[in-house]
């Protein structure tokens, strides 16, 4: 078992401990951004002196997505930073125990210890210092720490592995660790495990992950990017190219790539599939995602209670300071195309 030093020191490998001051600035500049378009339609708004109870709503709202504008970023930014003051810890649910593994030669790959009995080696990103263009490219959080939806959607893969039996599955947005592909692909039956995310660093990363691992199952990873999903991509891997699960931990982060995502997931689904999802519901960021899901014509189900350790983290750091539920815990939403 690690100790808190070791902890302290395995959780710096893991996020950044050196970021360029411009990275900064630029997370400063965004949230006082979203925050100056959202006054300017206050004011839009307030010089109808006729619709003065539609001006109190949308004031309301204007609030709270300011408030839950400024959490998103300062919640990355901590992460980029490695603060450890605060809420620190509740980054991660710590449901996951890893120490360095001693017998590979490079210092960034570790031992993922979960529920016990599971073991994972995987490949961490070292200390590097990351750029405001690194930062504001494709999504790059994935690159950056291991946030709670992966854990919750990790334990909730390996609590119903037999529903994976002889099905090909994709992971979209995986990070540097794809950590649910990877450890169905273990443990689990299923046909064929691919492994995506959109950033060229993390699938150079996974890359590394897999021969230390030996898996029950074809798997790959590959660069795939939403915004460019379309039929032409489908004929890169056209024996597999529908999925009967997809899996997504934690890609609701920008609302500029929701809808791509949602697209992606609607071509790549089978018609009979199901679409796993963990996020928190961070302000209105989740209800607009089902929205647009629904317009798209999917069906849903959304789940609370889907995994008893993540329950029982959740309801001992509901207790604590520092804890807010819409912006830490993570619920699991089940997409699909056909109504169950």
């Amino acid at each position: 078992m690690s100790t808190s030093n070791d902890r302290d020191e395995l959780m710096k490998c893991q996020s950044d401990g050196i970021v360029s001051e411009s990275t900064f600035n630029l997370l400063t500049f965004s949230v006082a951004s979203e925050c100056h378009d959202l006054c300017l339609a206050e004011q839009h708004v307030s010089s109808d002196k006729n619709i003065e109870n539609v001006n109190d709503g949308i004031r309301n709202d204007n609030q709270s997505r300011t408030v839950n504008a400024r959490r998103r970023w300062k919640l990355l930014a901590k992460a980029l930073r490695h603060d450890s003051s605060e809420d620190d810890q509740i980054l991660k649910f710590n449901l996951i125990e890893l120490d360095r593994a001693c017998d590979e030669k490079d210092e960034n790959i570790f031992v993922y210890r979960l529920a016990d009995r599971y073991r994972l080696k995987i490949r961490l990103i070292g200390e590097r210092p990351w750029t405001a263009t690194e930062l504001m490219g494709f999504n790059n959080t994935g690159n950056i720490c291991v946030w709670p939806s992966e854990e919750a959607l990790a334990y909730y893969v390996l609590s119903r592995l037999n529903i994976f039996e002889n099905a090909n599955v994709l992971e979209l947005g995986g990070g540097m660790t794809c950590l649910a592909g990877l450890i169905l692909a273990k443990y689990g039956n299923p046909a064929f495990v691919h492994v995506t995310d959109g950033n060229d660093l993390s699938v150079k990363n996974v890359e590394k992950s897999l021969p230390l691992n030996k898996f029950n199952c074809t798997i790959k990873t590959s660069v795939l990017k939403w915004e460019s999903a379309s039929n032409n991509q489908m004929s890169y891997d056209s024996d597999r190219s529908r999925y009967q699960f997809i899996l997504s931990a934690d890609c609701l982060f920008f609302d500029e790539s929701r809808s791509h995502l949602i697209d992606t997931i609607w071509m790549f689904l089978a018609d009979n599939g199901v679409a796993l999802i963990t996020a928190p519901r961070r302000g209105h960021t989740l209800v607009h995602f089902l929205d647009e899901c629904v317009a798209k014509g999917f069906y849903y189900d959304l789940m609370h209670c889907y995994n008893e350790a993540i329950w029982n983290k959740h309801l001992e750091l509901i207790q604590t300071d520092g804890y807010d539920e819409n912006i830490h815990y993570p619920v699991l939403v089940r997409m699909y195309k056909k109504k169950i």
